[in-house]
């Protein structure tokens, strides 16, 4: 069984698109991050300050600001520092992260035409009721959450899909490819072939998934550790746009640890998808191609359902709907989906299932397999 279990983890690991891609992708995330901080600023007493210097001075001014975010934490802000904007003559933004943050969410700064300062005005009425006054209700603590928020949209969006892509490529030939190479047939004749080794095979697959999209999470937490530090962790995630109402941790680190967990459970089920269709495939690189078409179906799906209205039930799309939303394409940003706890576990129970079948029918195409 030990034997089984490295040849397969070595046949796995041996796909160097894979490594090549996982390297490509740490290389992008490293620049753009490293792009962000020399060209993030800030002006503090009229003089701007650039790079890890301006982040810096940025989080000690926040600090003053940090707390119990009220209506009287906004007026404080705009006394102090005024809207923040940009110098069209200098090209260079004038302001700080709690003028910008109250400027991008509490005005009309992303519709007025330019010049834009001179347009620039607080929400009034509904739209203050509605998109300001739920943030100043007294329950939410406000503090330094700028670069929390770029690793919101590089982690829990760009780095698990682009992963997910990758190891679709790096799994589809497990079965498909001892298929086109012959051996399946001998390999099932041997003591174990029939039995545990199919087993063994996807537990090999589920833990190299598992252990390197640990390492890679490390390494994008660490690169942003090295740049942001720890404040703003203990923020709550509003400010770092998770929607009110719906099930997820009120801090921001929470919420990176169910994002975590979020983007594991997505790849698991990937792996058992992946599995299943390439133990019903004869050839690795068909196998490829309809798992990246099965996981982008539910994205297909949620742009155009909306077509099947006059032919489909409202409820039966719906359900439909809440079955997409449980596949590996929309598992790891349930979070933005503003679900209730109870929705959430029925999306986790929706994924659970689906894996118990695939692998139920990877077992099954791959054991009664005869070449």
């Amino acid at each position: 069984m030990w034997t089984i279990w490295k040849e397969e983890l070595f046949k796995i690991a041996s796909r160097k698109i894979v490594w090549l891609g996982m390297f490509l992708l740490a290389l992008f995330i490293g620049w753009r991050l490293y792009a962000e901080r020399s060209n993030y600023t800030v002006t503090i007493d009229g003089q701007i300050y650039f790079g890890q210097e301006a982040i810096c001075l940025d989080q000690k001014l926040t600090a003053g600001y940090a707390g119990i975010f009220t209506e009287q934490t906004v007026k404080k802000i705009y006394e102090d520092f005024g809207f923040y904007y940009h110098d069209m003559e200098k090209d260079v933004s004038i302001g700080n992260f709690c003028n910008y943050y109250i400027t991008q969410h509490m005005t009309n700064y992303n519709q007025v035409d330019s010049p834009v300062l001179e347009n620039v005005r607080f929400l009034e009425g509904k739209y203050w009721e509605q998109n300001v006054a739920p943030l100043l209700n007294g329950t939410y603590l406000f503090d330094y959450t700028y670069g929390w928020n770029d690793l919101k949209e590089t982690y829990s969006i760009l780095t698990v899909m682009a992963i997910s892509v990758l190891f679709i490529i790096g799994l589809s030939p497990v079965f498909a490819e001892e298929y086109s190479l012959k051996t399946a047939n001998i390999l099932l004749t041997t003591k174990r072939g029939k039995k545990c080794s199919i087993w063994i095979k996807a537990a090999a697959a589920a833990f190299l998934v598992t252990v390197v999209y640990c390492l890679f999470t490390a390494y994008i937490w660490l690169l942003y550790w090295t740049v942001y530090g720890t404040q703003g962790l203990d923020a709550s995630a509003v400010f770092i746009g998770i929607m009110p109402g719906g099930y997820a941790p009120a801090d921001i680190r929470g919420f990176f640890l169910f994002s975590f967990a979020l983007g594991l459970a997505g790849l698991i089920l990937l792996t058992c998808i992946t599995l299943a269709i390439s133990a019903l495939c004869k050839n690795a690189f068909l196998a490829v191609v309809i798992s990246l078409a099965v996981f982008c179906i539910p994205y297909v799906w949620m742009h155009v359902s909306i077509l099947f209205a006059p032919i489909i039930s409202k409820g039966i799309r719906e359900a439909i709907s809440h079955f997409m939303a449980s596949m590996p394409f929309y598992l790891p940003v349930n979070w933005g989906f503003v679900l209730t706890a109870r929705q959430l576990l029925i999306h986790l129970g929706i994924a659970l299932a689906s894996g118990i079948c695939c692998m139920a029918g990877m077992y099954y195409a791959y054991h009664n397999y005869q070449g």
